[in-house]
């Protein structure tokens, strides 16, 4: 095989892809697509006795948008054409991660405001994969829990989760990031509780 059919197919990969593409056309509406906080959580811990605050989410560039990121190759980023988010994705992930707290009850209150410790967060994946051939949501998310009176990191972690969409098509990578991102969420809030 040569060097360049790797590059040859995955570029034929994004170009089968619904909609993959570097800009929008056609000038229709996109199809608006949301995230969605996790309800259920393991175990029933007692509730962390203090407020917590969570920050907007870092992000790269390419990820500090409304679009839908597609990566047809590891150093290289496109987009669902037609497709977007509800809101841009940092601010998104942000309000989420807050329902999500407040669904589990993991601690006493929890807000975007104020708190005596703060979640932290990096955007450090939040697409889908098509590299391999198949189509694979990626969510990795960096914390840092930090205690916001002395500005002390009490711990970080990542968190990262890789779930196979049954198809390419936008309706299933994003069933396939919902997944994901509830499996991370889940984990965040677990860890968050567990530091008492």
């Amino acid at each position: 095989m040569s060097r360049s059919a790797p590059i040859l197919a995955a570029g034929l990969i994004c170009l089968g892809l619904v909609g993959c593409a570097l800009a929008g056309g056609g000038g229709r509406a996109p199809d608006t697509f949301d995230l969605v906080a996790p309800r259920s959580f393991a175990g029933s811990a007692r509730a962390v006795p203090w407020q917590l605050v969570v920050y907007e989410p870092t992000a790269v560039h390419a990820l500090e948008t409304n679009r839908l990121m597609v990566r047809p190759r590891a150093e290289q980023v496109s987009y669902y054409k037609d497709v977007s988010w509800s809101d841009r994705l940092p601010r998104l992930v942000q309000t989420r991660m807050i329902e999500s707290f407040q669904n589990s009850g993991a601690v006493k209150a929890v807000s975007a405001t104020s708190g005596q410790f703060g979640l932290a967060s990096e955007l450090r994946a939040f697409n889908v994969d098509v590299s391999s051939g198949r189509a694979a949501a990626e969510v990795d998310i960096f914390a840092k829990l930090v205690n916001t009176t002395s500005g002390h990191v009490v711990a970080t972690r990542g968190f990262s989760a890789r779930v196979p969409a049954t198809t390419d098509k936008p309706q299933d990578v994003i069933a396939a990031l919902n997944q994901a991102f509830t499996e991370v969420l889940q984990d965040i809030t677990t860890w968050v509780a567990a530091r008492r």
